[in-house]
């Protein structure tokens, strides 16, 4: 199997979980964008201000992490990137609507999974570069793990 292929493989549970992970901020990325001064609205009321240079930052990062999940870029950092993203994100749905846990209620149960599932390929990635490598780089390989 060649290298492109194996990074899309289906039948490959961390590939699955990657490149779902990666797509799961196009929404997000697509409401922010439709949306510009709801955004605002909602950075402002969890406390980020100026609100819409923090709207600008989390499209940048959410466009970072999804590019990279889903092709398979950097995972060993975008993972933690998305972990921290995600944490944010939580962060700010308590600050706004107090602590919950269920998400059909406005709780940050999708978040954390979300942000466990980056955190995790980005430690798959991190120990794949070990084992193939017998060595850690701080910015190669270009490749995650899966």
């Amino acid at each position: 199997m060649s290298k492109t292929a194996a990074n899309y493989d289906p039948t490959n549970p961390v590939v699955v979980l990657r490149v779902l992970s990666g797509l799961l901020y196009v929404p997000h990325i697509l409401f922010k964008l439709n949306a510009l001064e709801g955004s605002a609205a909602f950075f402002a009321k969890a406390g980020f201000a100026p609100p819409m240079a923090f709207v600008v930052v989390a499209l940048v990062m959410e466009t970072v992490c999804a590019v990279g999940l889903t092709f398979n870029l950097y995972v060993k950092w975008v993972g933690l990137a998305s972990a921290g993203v995600l944490a944010v994100a939580g962060y700010a749905v308590v600050a706004t609507k107090g602590a919950g846990w269920l998400w059909n209620l406005g709780g940050v149960e999708y978040l954390a999974f979300w942000a466990l599932s980056s955190l995790s390929l980005a430690v798959h990635a991190w120990r794949s570069e070990w084992e193939r490598n017998g060595r850690l780089s701080l910015f190669g390989p270009l490749h995650g793990a899966a």
